[in-house]
């Protein structure tokens, strides 16, 4: 009898010990997967062109989208949020189902005073003719001279003129300096889009924190904007720059800029 109770309080020492092993082993699994999800959810914050891009990804790169449009938008502070939401609800219920349509990409600034909606179609037709619509949902004005006026350019229609490193990716949650050139008065357009094409090619090749950009000038030539990706989530110094006493584009342009992530990618239907 003491033998068979002395057996059975073995066993059940040994059926616990091995349940709490496979608690142990499930815990530490699940730890795991904890560990390995947050660590791939960071890779994929700090890193624009993951292994797996999804598809409203946009590529902007010279050939790659037929035609491209820039419609920044300057929102009032508090405002952005609010903006982004009625933004997205008309890009995806409005605009998408246009014909022609391409995707779209929406990037918020920062600082929280601006928006820019990137507008890709499969030909000028297709876009011409979404224009005024475009304009009204964006609440964007269309007199080129009032735009010109405010952004140094009456169209929105832009074309890509170099890209340098790894051309940028406009996915979600990826993140660009965003620079915008606007010609003064009496100066070559011709000037300030190579020297910009040059700074581009520098600021790549010296600051390391650059994965890669894109120049692209808008089709009416009123300016220039740029378009550099960094490798993580870190600001780009922005201070770098061709050397010498002024800036390389004070002769030539009024410059703007900022830090702007993705917060919206709608693919083509």
């Amino acid at each position: 009898m003491r033998r068979r109770c002395a057996v059975l309080f073995v066993a059940m020492i040994a059926v616990a010990c091995a349940r709490g092993d496979r608690r142990a082993q499930a815990d530490s699994a699940r730890a795991g997967v904890a560990r390995a999800e947050s660590l791939g959810g960071a890779a994929r914050a700090v890193s624009p062109a993951g292994p797996a891009l999804e598809a409203a990804a946009l590529i902007v790169d010279t050939g790659s989208v037929p035609v491209l449009e820039f419609w920044p938008l300057p929102v009032t502070p508090g405002g952005q949020l609010e903006e982004t939401r009625r933004i997205v609800e008309h890009l995806q219920a409005d605009v998408a189902i246009l014909r022609g349509f391409g995707g779209a990409t929406l990037l918020a600034s920062g600082d929280g005073t601006g928006l820019l909606v990137v507008l890709a179609w499969d030909d000028s037709a297709a876009a011409d003719s979404a224009t005024m619509a475009i304009s009204g949902w964006l609440r964007a004005n269309v007199d080129s001279a009032v735009r010109r006026r405010q952004l140094g350019t009456g169209t929105a229609r832009v074309v890509v003129r170099r890209t340098v490193g790894t051309p940028p990716i406009l996915g979600e949650a990826a993140m660009l300096q965003v620079t915008r050139f606007v010609m003064k008065p009496g100066h070559s357009f011709g000037a300030l889009a190579t020297l910009v094409d040059s700074n581009l090619a520098t600021r790549v090749l010296q600051d390391t924190a650059a994965q890669g950009g894109a120049t692209l000038a808008a089709a009416d030539s009123g300016a220039v904007y740029v378009l550099l990706q960094p490798r993580n989530a870190t600001a780009l110094d922005s201070g770098l720059r061709v050397s010498g006493a002024l800036p390389f584009w004070a002769p030539f342009a009024v410059r703007t800029e900022a830090l702007m992530a993705v917060v919206a990618s709608i693919p083509k239907r």
